[in-house]
Protein backbone atom coordinates (compact mmCIF):
# COMPACT_ATOMS: atom_id res chain seq x y z
CA UNK A 1 0.00 0.00 0.00
CA UNK A 2 1.31 3.29 -1.02
CA UNK A 3 2.32 5.94 1.70
CA UNK A 4 -0.50 8.07 0.55
CA UNK A 5 -2.87 5.62 0.29
CA UNK A 6 -1.84 3.97 3.72
CA UNK A 7 -2.12 7.70 5.51
CA UNK A 8 -5.78 8.12 4.19
CA UNK A 9 -6.58 4.20 4.94
CA UNK A 10 -5.44 4.92 8.76
CA UNK A 11 -7.27 8.73 8.91
CA UNK A 12 -10.91 6.87 7.93
CA UNK A 13 -10.05 4.30 10.67
CA UNK A 14 -11.42 5.63 13.32
CA UNK A 15 -15.43 5.20 11.78
CA UNK A 16 -16.09 8.88 11.72
CA UNK A 17 -17.45 10.83 9.04
CA UNK A 18 -14.69 12.51 7.26
CA UNK A 19 -15.18 15.90 5.08
CA UNK A 20 -13.04 15.70 1.34
CA UNK A 21 -11.80 19.24 1.84
CA UNK A 22 -10.72 18.93 5.64
CA UNK A 23 -8.82 15.20 4.13
CA UNK A 24 -7.41 17.22 1.30
CA UNK A 25 -5.98 20.47 3.46
CA UNK A 26 -4.99 17.64 6.57
CA UNK A 27 -3.16 15.29 3.91
CA UNK A 28 -1.98 18.14 1.96
CA UNK A 29 -2.83 16.63 -1.26
CA UNK A 30 -6.02 17.98 -3.71
CA UNK A 31 -9.38 17.01 -3.45
CA UNK A 32 -8.89 15.05 -6.59
CA UNK A 33 -6.18 13.19 -5.04
CA UNK A 34 -8.64 12.41 -1.80
CA UNK A 35 -11.49 11.44 -4.35
CA UNK A 36 -8.67 8.77 -6.49
CA UNK A 37 -7.08 7.19 -3.23
CA UNK A 38 -11.37 6.41 -2.25
CA UNK A 39 -11.91 4.63 -5.59
CA UNK A 40 -8.15 2.79 -4.85
CA UNK A 41 -8.89 1.88 -1.45
CA UNK A 42 -12.92 0.72 -3.28
CA UNK A 43 -10.96 -1.13 -5.61
CA UNK A 44 -8.86 -2.81 -3.04
CA UNK A 45 -12.53 -3.95 -1.37
CA UNK A 46 -12.73 -1.41 1.41
CA UNK A 47 -16.19 -0.09 1.99
CA UNK A 48 -16.28 3.54 1.79
CA UNK A 49 -19.58 5.63 2.21
CA UNK A 50 -20.60 8.97 1.08
CA UNK A 51 -18.87 11.98 -1.04
CA UNK A 52 -16.67 14.35 -1.26
CA UNK A 53 -19.12 16.79 -0.33
CA UNK A 54 -21.76 15.12 2.31
CA UNK A 55 -18.40 13.33 3.94
CA UNK A 56 -16.56 9.85 4.03
CA UNK A 57 -16.73 6.80 6.34
CA UNK A 58 -16.61 3.12 7.01
CA UNK A 59 -18.89 1.02 8.11
CA UNK A 60 -17.48 0.28 11.83
CA UNK A 61 -14.24 2.11 13.16
CA UNK A 62 -10.89 -0.42 12.24
CA UNK A 63 -8.34 -1.30 14.39
CA UNK A 64 -5.23 -0.81 12.61
CA UNK A 65 -2.94 -3.09 12.79
CA UNK A 66 0.42 -2.64 15.26
CA UNK A 67 3.82 -4.21 15.45
CA UNK A 68 4.60 -2.97 18.60
CA UNK A 69 1.28 -4.01 20.01
CA UNK A 70 1.48 -7.38 18.99
CA UNK A 71 5.03 -7.60 20.42
CA UNK A 72 4.09 -6.34 23.81
CA UNK A 73 1.81 -9.40 23.86
CA UNK A 74 4.06 -12.00 23.02
CA UNK A 75 5.44 -14.86 25.44
CA UNK A 76 7.76 -16.15 22.32
CA UNK A 77 10.66 -14.43 22.79
CA UNK A 78 11.94 -15.80 19.23
CA UNK A 79 9.15 -14.51 17.12
CA UNK A 80 10.21 -11.22 15.03
CA UNK A 81 6.74 -9.23 13.92
CA UNK A 82 6.51 -6.94 10.95
CA UNK A 83 3.36 -5.16 9.67
CA UNK A 84 3.01 -3.97 6.28
CA UNK A 85 0.08 -2.13 4.29
CA UNK A 86 -1.15 -4.33 1.31
CA UNK A 87 0.96 -6.59 -0.39
CA UNK A 88 0.52 -9.49 -2.70
CA UNK A 89 0.74 -12.39 -0.73
CA UNK A 90 2.30 -12.57 2.67
CA UNK A 91 3.31 -16.37 2.10
CA UNK A 92 5.20 -14.88 -0.67
CA UNK A 93 7.21 -11.66 0.16
CA UNK A 94 8.44 -14.21 3.35
CA UNK A 95 9.83 -16.42 0.97
CA UNK A 96 11.23 -13.81 -1.14
CA UNK A 97 12.85 -12.82 2.04
CA UNK A 98 14.14 -16.33 2.27
CA UNK A 99 12.00 -16.95 4.99
CA UNK A 100 13.94 -15.87 8.05
CA UNK A 101 12.86 -18.68 11.26
CA UNK A 102 10.28 -17.29 13.46
CA UNK A 103 9.89 -14.11 11.28
CA UNK A 104 6.20 -13.13 10.75
CA UNK A 105 4.67 -10.68 8.57
CA UNK A 106 1.02 -9.76 8.63
CA UNK A 107 -0.72 -7.36 6.19
CA UNK A 108 -4.09 -4.62 6.32
CA UNK A 109 -4.96 -6.14 2.96
CA UNK A 110 -3.60 -9.03 0.23
CA UNK A 111 -4.27 -8.50 -3.81
CA UNK A 112 -3.06 -12.08 -4.60
CA UNK A 113 -3.89 -13.64 -1.69
CA UNK A 114 -3.82 -17.59 -1.99
CA UNK A 115 -4.77 -20.88 -0.39
CA UNK A 116 -4.89 -24.82 -0.88
CA UNK A 117 -4.22 -25.61 -5.04
CA UNK A 118 -4.00 -21.84 -5.89
CA UNK A 119 -7.38 -20.40 -5.20
CA UNK A 120 -7.45 -16.69 -4.93
CA UNK A 121 -8.50 -15.62 -1.33
CA UNK A 122 -10.43 -12.48 -0.63
CA UNK A 123 -8.13 -10.52 1.70
CA UNK A 124 -10.13 -6.60 1.15
CA UNK A 125 -8.22 -4.21 3.59
CA UNK A 126 -9.07 -4.23 7.67
CA UNK A 127 -11.70 -6.77 7.64
CA UNK A 128 -10.11 -9.98 8.17
CA UNK A 129 -6.54 -11.23 9.97
CA UNK A 130 -3.89 -12.54 7.19
CA UNK A 131 -0.73 -13.49 8.54
CA UNK A 132 2.51 -15.49 7.54
CA UNK A 133 4.78 -17.50 9.77
CA UNK A 134 8.26 -18.76 8.81
CA UNK A 135 9.33 -22.12 10.62
CA UNK A 136 12.56 -24.04 10.44
CA UNK A 137 12.15 -27.60 11.35
CA UNK A 138 15.14 -30.23 11.88
CA UNK A 139 13.01 -32.81 10.89
CA UNK A 140 13.04 -32.51 7.01
CA UNK A 141 10.62 -32.92 4.86
CA UNK A 142 9.43 -36.78 5.31
CA UNK A 143 8.23 -35.97 8.91
CA UNK A 144 5.86 -32.56 7.80
CA UNK A 145 3.26 -34.45 6.23
CA UNK A 146 0.96 -33.74 8.82
CA UNK A 147 1.95 -30.24 9.42
CA UNK A 148 -1.29 -28.74 7.84
CA UNK A 149 -3.61 -30.55 10.13
CA UNK A 150 -1.18 -29.39 12.97
CA UNK A 151 -1.72 -25.92 12.13
CA UNK A 152 -5.39 -25.57 11.44
CA UNK A 153 -5.72 -27.68 14.72
CA UNK A 154 -3.99 -24.86 16.70
CA UNK A 155 -5.53 -21.94 15.09
CA UNK A 156 -8.57 -23.45 15.37
CA UNK A 157 -8.33 -24.05 18.96
CA UNK A 158 -7.38 -20.51 19.66
CA UNK A 159 -9.65 -19.33 17.74
CA UNK A 160 -12.22 -20.83 20.11
CA UNK A 161 -10.37 -19.49 23.43
CA UNK A 162 -10.44 -16.02 22.24
CA UNK A 163 -14.00 -15.89 20.93
CA UNK A 164 -16.04 -18.77 22.24
CA UNK A 165 -17.06 -19.39 18.76
CA UNK A 166 -17.45 -22.74 17.86
CA UNK A 167 -14.69 -23.10 15.13
CA UNK A 168 -14.08 -26.30 13.54
CA UNK A 169 -11.59 -27.65 11.04
CA UNK A 170 -13.07 -29.42 7.94
CA UNK A 171 -9.70 -31.96 6.78
CA UNK A 172 -7.07 -31.04 6.26
CA UNK A 173 -7.06 -27.42 7.52
CA UNK A 174 -10.42 -25.35 6.20
CA UNK A 175 -11.85 -23.07 9.55
CA UNK A 176 -15.39 -23.44 10.24
CA UNK A 177 -18.07 -22.06 11.85
CA UNK A 178 -21.46 -24.43 11.43
CA UNK A 179 -21.54 -24.21 7.51
CA UNK A 180 -20.05 -21.67 6.64
CA UNK A 181 -15.90 -21.32 6.20
CA UNK A 182 -14.31 -18.78 8.27
CA UNK A 183 -10.90 -19.09 7.19
CA UNK A 184 -7.91 -21.33 5.80
CA UNK A 185 -4.14 -21.84 6.09
CA UNK A 186 -1.43 -22.89 3.16
CA UNK A 187 1.73 -24.39 3.58
CA UNK A 188 4.36 -24.06 1.75
CA UNK A 189 7.29 -26.13 2.54
CA UNK A 190 10.92 -26.28 1.27
CA UNK A 191 14.49 -28.55 2.00
CA UNK A 192 15.98 -31.89 2.40
CA UNK A 193 13.80 -34.91 2.30
CA UNK A 194 15.67 -35.71 5.58
CA UNK A 195 17.96 -32.84 6.96
CA UNK A 196 16.91 -29.09 7.98
CA UNK A 197 13.63 -27.63 6.47
CA UNK A 198 11.25 -24.43 6.07
CA UNK A 199 7.80 -23.90 6.11
CA UNK A 200 5.73 -20.35 5.51
CA UNK A 201 2.24 -20.72 7.10
CA UNK A 202 -0.19 -18.76 5.92
CA UNK A 203 -3.57 -17.78 7.29
CA UNK A 204 -6.50 -15.66 6.39
CA UNK A 205 -9.36 -15.54 8.92
CA UNK A 206 -12.20 -13.73 8.03
CA UNK A 207 -13.17 -11.03 11.13
CA UNK A 208 -16.28 -9.13 9.87
CA UNK A 209 -18.70 -9.22 6.99
CA UNK A 210 -17.71 -7.53 3.85
CA UNK A 211 -19.79 -6.83 0.57
CA UNK A 212 -16.64 -7.82 -1.42
CA UNK A 213 -17.38 -11.45 -0.17
CA UNK A 214 -20.51 -11.83 -2.15
CA UNK A 215 -18.14 -12.85 -5.02
CA UNK A 216 -17.11 -15.75 -3.31
CA UNK A 217 -18.70 -19.09 -4.66
CA UNK A 218 -19.00 -20.87 -1.39
CA UNK A 219 -20.93 -20.29 1.74
CA UNK A 220 -18.92 -18.55 4.11
CA UNK A 221 -18.68 -16.82 7.73
CA UNK A 222 -16.87 -13.91 9.58
CA UNK A 223 -15.72 -14.06 13.37
CA UNK A 224 -17.52 -10.95 14.35
CA UNK A 225 -21.03 -13.22 13.42
CA UNK A 226 -19.83 -15.87 16.78
CA UNK A 227 -19.12 -15.39 19.98
CA UNK A 228 -17.14 -12.38 21.97
CA UNK A 229 -15.54 -9.59 20.24
CA UNK A 230 -11.70 -9.71 20.12
CA UNK A 231 -9.02 -7.26 19.01
CA UNK A 232 -7.27 -7.84 15.75
CA UNK A 233 -3.78 -7.13 17.81
CA UNK A 234 -4.81 -9.17 20.58
CA UNK A 235 -5.86 -12.65 18.23
CA UNK A 236 -2.63 -11.94 16.18
CA UNK A 237 -0.40 -12.06 18.84
CA UNK A 238 -2.37 -15.10 20.85
CA UNK A 239 -2.17 -16.58 16.71
CA UNK A 240 1.44 -16.47 16.94
CA UNK A 241 2.67 -17.38 20.45
CA UNK A 242 0.00 -20.94 19.64
CA UNK A 243 1.66 -21.52 16.67
CA UNK A 244 5.03 -20.84 17.97
CA UNK A 245 4.44 -23.18 20.84
CA UNK A 246 2.59 -25.55 18.63
CA UNK A 247 5.03 -26.17 16.31
CA UNK A 248 8.23 -26.51 18.56
CA UNK A 249 6.54 -29.19 20.10
CA UNK A 250 5.55 -30.86 16.38
CA UNK A 251 8.98 -30.76 15.55
CA UNK A 252 10.38 -32.15 19.12
CA UNK A 253 8.08 -34.72 19.93
CA UNK A 254 5.50 -35.34 16.57
CA UNK A 255 2.03 -35.82 15.40
CA UNK A 256 0.54 -37.82 19.00
CA UNK A 257 -0.80 -34.80 21.29
CA UNK A 258 -2.09 -32.90 18.01
CA UNK A 259 -3.96 -36.60 16.30
CA UNK A 260 -5.10 -37.00 20.30
CA UNK A 261 -7.18 -33.61 19.81
CA UNK A 262 -8.33 -33.79 16.64
CA UNK A 263 -11.64 -35.38 17.56
CA UNK A 264 -13.02 -32.75 19.15
CA UNK A 265 -12.25 -30.31 16.15
CA UNK A 266 -13.00 -32.86 13.07
CA UNK A 267 -15.84 -30.91 11.15
CA UNK A 268 -16.15 -34.11 8.78
CA UNK A 269 -16.62 -36.86 11.44
CA UNK A 270 -18.79 -39.36 10.14
CA UNK A 271 -20.41 -37.60 7.45
CA UNK A 272 -20.85 -38.73 3.39
CA UNK A 273 -17.85 -37.04 1.37
CA UNK A 274 -16.66 -36.72 -1.99
CA UNK A 275 -13.11 -37.21 -2.35
CA UNK A 276 -11.68 -35.18 -5.57
CA UNK A 277 -8.92 -35.74 -7.10
CA UNK A 278 -6.61 -33.45 -8.83
CA UNK A 279 -7.14 -35.26 -11.96
CA UNK A 280 -10.94 -35.11 -11.60
CA UNK A 281 -11.59 -39.24 -10.41
CA UNK A 282 -13.57 -39.04 -7.52
CA UNK A 283 -14.76 -41.90 -4.32
CA UNK A 284 -17.43 -41.67 -2.24
CA UNK A 285 -17.53 -42.72 1.50
CA UNK A 286 -17.76 -41.73 5.24
CA UNK A 287 -15.05 -39.64 6.92
CA UNK A 288 -13.51 -41.56 9.97
CA UNK A 289 -11.43 -38.84 10.88
CA UNK A 290 -7.51 -39.10 10.34
CA UNK A 291 -4.72 -41.36 11.03
CA UNK A 292 -1.14 -41.05 12.68
CA UNK A 293 0.15 -39.71 9.07
CA UNK A 294 -2.77 -36.99 9.19
CA UNK A 295 -3.93 -38.73 6.33
CA UNK A 296 -8.45 -38.52 6.06
CA UNK A 297 -9.91 -42.06 6.52
CA UNK A 298 -12.56 -42.80 4.40
CA UNK A 299 -14.30 -45.99 4.47
CA UNK A 300 -15.64 -45.95 0.72
CA UNK A 301 -19.61 -46.84 -0.28
CA UNK A 302 -18.25 -50.90 -0.34
CA UNK A 303 -17.19 -51.03 3.45
CA UNK A 304 -13.51 -50.46 2.64
CA UNK A 305 -11.06 -48.07 4.23
CA UNK A 306 -8.43 -45.88 2.10
CA UNK A 307 -6.21 -43.28 3.98
CA UNK A 308 -6.38 -40.27 1.46
CA UNK A 309 -3.28 -37.92 1.94
CA UNK A 310 -3.83 -33.82 1.24
CA UNK A 311 -2.05 -33.29 -1.66
CA UNK A 312 -3.81 -32.77 -4.72
CA UNK A 313 -7.02 -33.35 -3.46
CA UNK A 314 -10.20 -31.62 -1.92
CA UNK A 315 -13.27 -33.10 0.04
CA UNK A 316 -16.87 -32.26 -0.29
CA UNK A 317 -19.51 -33.27 2.19
CA UNK A 318 -22.36 -34.82 0.27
Amino acid sequence: MKPGLHQLYARLADGELHNGAALAEELGVTRAAVWKRMQALRDMGLEISGTAGDGYRLPRPIELLDADAIRRQLSSGELEVDVVGAVDSTNARLAAAGGPHARALLAEAQTAGRGRRGRGWQSPPGSGLYLSLAWHFESGLAGLAPLSLVVGLTVAETLRRASGADVTVKWPNDLFVEAGKLGGCLVELGGAAEGPCRAIIGIGINLFDTASMASVDQAWTALGRHGEPVGRNDLAARLLDALAAALADFDRHGFDDFLARWPAFDALADRPVRVIHGNGSEMTGTARGIDGQGRLQLETDDGRRRAIASGEVSVRVR
